[in-house]
């Protein structure tokens, strides 16, 4: 009976925690007091090394346990309460999670990895130019055939081009591998794309009915990241650095519990904002590439 009685307690003390982000009764820790009297040059220092190590600061550190106790609690502090103080902005918690990320993987896996289909895509691209030089004026049908493979294929490598040096034959590929390798370095291919599309499915579908705005869905997509990278963490770490791959059903569980505790519905109405989000999710990737294939026969009609 005690025992139950205390689970119970500690079981309210959670909920306590994650409706207010503290524990009100707590005492404040006593401030120690310094052994030399502070100057202007540590104050300076101590500045110079939080803006260096952002995990430093309690902002930071805060927004990493928040995320992973009560996500949709922080997301509700920020956009609705306007806690901006107490957590690191969303933006930067993209950059400071997934940079450290990055760099966890260069450590367990130091060579990056290429994509299968970038690889699939750069010898076909090859393949194409040999093909053209081969093909005569009067075969109109297979040079635009050839000219959307080809303009497919380039568009694919040049996004990757410093993970394919070799197809950096141009100054100006050598200077966009470049950009894209310091891009690489900062995490910011990891969650670009996916940051954008959810965006925009979240801008959809909680205008109107929960009244959030467009930078109020670009954070909370921003901090559903930053969760999902919080979990790549463990999955890397749990795997002994094999697999970072969360899965659709884990991602699908996350952004579920984020909508529960964040706009306060129950599960079913959750459950179904989280199956209405993957889906706009993937119509607006499907619009994305169709726009791109559009654009890709354009150009290989002008060139044709």
């Amino acid at each position: 009976m005690a025992i139950a009685q205390k689970i119970r307690a500690w079981y309210r003390l959670f909920a306590i925690y994650c409706e207010l982000g503290y524990i009100p009764w707590r005492k404040p820790a006593k401030e120690r007091k310094p052994a030399r009297k502070r100057t202007h040059e540590d104050s300076v220092y101590i500045g110079a090394r939080e803006a260096i190590i952002p995990f430093l600061n309690d902002d930071a550190k805060r927004t990493f346990s928040h995320l992973l106790l009560r996500p949709g609690y922080m997301l509700r502090d920020y956009i609705q309460r306007g806690q901006h103080g107490r957590y690191l902005a969303p933006f930067t918690s993209l950059l400071v999670f997934y940079s450290l990320f990055t760099l966890l993987m260069a450590v367990v896996q130091p060579k990056p990895a290429r994509s299968s289909i970038a690889e699939s895509a750069y010898d076909i691209s090859r393949l194409i130019e040999e093909q053209v030089d081969s093909l005569g004026r009067d075969d109109w049908q297979r040079r635009f055939i050839v000219n959307i493979a080809k303009g497919a294929s380039t568009a694919l490598i040049i996004t990757q081009l410093d993970l394919f040096p070799e197809g950096a034959d141009t100054p100006w590929k050598q200077s966009l591998a470049a950009v894209e390798g310091d891009l690489r370095s900062k995490g910011i291919p990891l969650f670009l794309d996916n940051f954008l599309f959810m965006w925009l499915a979240m801008a959809v579908l909680l205008r109107k009915k929960y009244k959030v705005s467009m930078s109020g869905a670009a954070a909370a997509s921003a901090y559903v990241l930053c969760q999902f990278c919080l979990f790549m963490f463990l999955a890397l770490l749990l795997s002994f650095g094999q697999d970072a791959k969360l899965g659709i059903l884990l991602t699908a569980v996350l952004v579920f519990i984020d909508y529960r505790q964040w706009l306060k519905v129950d599960n079913r109405t959750a459950f179904w904002l989280t199956v209405k989000t993957g889906i706009l999710n993937v119509l607006f990737r499907a619009a994305f590439f169709l726009i791109l294939g559009l654009v890709l026969v354009g150009i290989a009609y002008a060139r044709t």
